[in-house]
C-alpha cells in the first residue's frame, strides 16, 4: 500500500504535533487532486489543469504547515520563502553577468525540482509588484507547478500601492490560471499551540532554554527564517530570526537600544508573537531597560500580540526596582494574561 500525504498528515497527529483537524484533511486531499490533475498528460487535462494553488488566509490559520508537508511528501519540491526568493531576484539583476539574468536564476532555481512553495507571498513596493509576473511567467515556462501562501486574496495584493495599474494583469494572471483557495477557519493553530504551551520560562538554565526553544521551533520554519527591517525614526532595527508574523529576539536587543513608545508600537504592528530570552532580574542598574521593557509589553499588550520568554525570575520578582516598583505592578498583571499564566 503506497504512502500518501494523508499518512504523512497522521503521522504529525499521532506523535501530538498538531491535533487533528477535518478541515485541514479536506485541504489536503484537494492540494493532491489538484497536483495529480496537473500531472495527467492527456489532452483535455492539459487544456484544463491550473498551474498551481494560491492559498489565502489570516495569520496561524495553517497555510505554511500544510503546504510544507504536501512539498516534503512530494520528494521533488523545495520551499522557498517570498523575501528569499526576492532577494536572489534582485542579486542577479544587479550582477554583472549576462543579460538573461532573471532568466538564468530561474532556471537555476528550478533544476531538479517539479514543485515551488513560495511563502508569504506579499507586495509592499512597486519593484516586486512590477516583477512577479515576469518571476511566474519564468516558473511556468521551466514546467513548475507553483504553490503559494498568502495573507492576502489576489485582488488585495499591493492594494493602494503607486502605479497598481501595472499590477492587474499579475492578478488577473492569478485568477485565470491557478486554484485560488481561501483557508477560512475559525482556528488560529499558533494561538491554539500556545495555549497548550508554557510560555513563560524561568530560571534560566540548559532545560528552559531548550524548552524555549523547542516551542520557537513548532511555531515556525526553523529552515526558512528571514529577516525583518523596521524603520525606527531615522534608522532600521533589524529582527534576525523571523518566519511570517514571528519574531525571535534577545532582552538586549530589544531593551538595551533607545527606543520609545511610539518605535514599540511600530514593532508591535509587525508582529503578532514575539520570543524574548535571557530577561534578567531588573535591579537598579537596568532601570532604563526596565523602562522600555513596560513600555514595550504596553504596546504589544494594546495590539493583543501574545509574548513567549525566557527570564532569571518568575513574573512577581522579575523586577527589583523599588521606584518602578507600582508602574511594573501593571506589567506584571499582562505578562500573566499575555504568557497564558494565571496569577496565584
Amino acid at each position: 500500500m503506497s504512502f500518501s500525504v494523508l499518512d504523512h498528515y497522521k503521522g504529525f497527529v499521532l506523535n501530538s504535533f498538531i491535533k487533528k483537524d477535518i478541515n485541514q484533511i479536506n485541504l489536503l486531499n484537494k492540494i493532491s487532486l489538484i497536483w495529480n490533475n496537473y500531472n495527467k498528460s492527456n489532452f483535455f487535462f492539459k487544456k484544463k489543469k491550473k498551474k498551481g494553488i494560491y492559498l489565502y488566509g489570516s495569520v496561524g490559520t495553517g497555510k505554511t504547515f500544510l503546504l510544507s508537508l504536501f512539498s516534503q511528501y512530494s520528494k521533488v519540491g523545495k520551499k522557498i520563502h517570498f523575501n528569499h526568493l526576492m532577494n536572489g531576484v534582485h542579486d542577479a539583476l544587479n550582477s554583472n553577468t549576462n543579460n538573461n539574468k532573471l532568466e538564468t536564476f530561474i532556471r537555476n532555481l528550478c533544476k531538479d525540482i517539479k514543485i515551488i512553495f513560495i511563502d508569504e507571498l506579499h507586495i509592499f513596493n512597486i519593484v516586486d509588484a512590477l516583477l512577479v509576473k515576469k518571476i511566474f511567467l519564468l516558473l511556468e515556462e521551466n514546467n513548475m507547478f507553483v504553490m503559494t501562501s498568502s495573507n492576502f486574496k489576489p485582488d488585495d495584493l499591493y492594494k493602494d500601492g503607486l502605479q497598481r495599474a501595472d499590477f492587474i494583469p499579475f492578478i488577473k494572471y492569478i485568477l485565470n490560471n491557478y486554484d485560488v483557495i481561501c483557508v477560512d477557519s475559525d482556528t488560529d493553530y499558533r494561538r491554539l499551540t500556545l495555549n497548550q504551551s508554557k510560555t513563560y520560562f524561568t530560571p534560566i538554565n540548559n532545560d528552559t532554554e531548550e524548552e524555549f526553544n523547542l516551542l520557537f521551533e513548532r511555531l515556525v520554519d526553523i529552515n526558512n527564517l528571514t529577516t525583518k527591517k523596521i524603520a525606527i525614526k531615522s534608522r532600521e532595527i533589524i529582527f534576525t530570526k523571523c518566519s511570517a508574523n514571528v519574531a525571535y529576539c534577545t532582552f538586549s536587543f530589544i531593551c538595551n537600544t533607545n527606543l520609545a513608545h511610539k518605535d514599540y508600537a511600530k514593532i508591535a504592528k509587525e508582529f503578532s508573537l514575539i520570543f524574548i530570552e535571557k530577561v534578567p532580574k531588573m535591579t537598579n542598574e537596568y532601570s532604563d531597560q526596565c523602562r522600555r521593557f513596560i513600555s514595550l509589553i504596553d504596546m504589544l499588550y494594546d495590539n493583543k500580540c501574545s509574548v513567549v520568554i525566557l527570564a532569571e525570575n518568575p513574573i512577581s520578582s522579575l523586577c527589583q526596582i523599588s521606584n518602578l516598583s507600582i508602574e511594573f505592578e501593571r506589567t506584571a498583571s499582562r505578562l500573566y494574561e499575555m504568557t497564558i499564566i494565571q496569577a496565584k
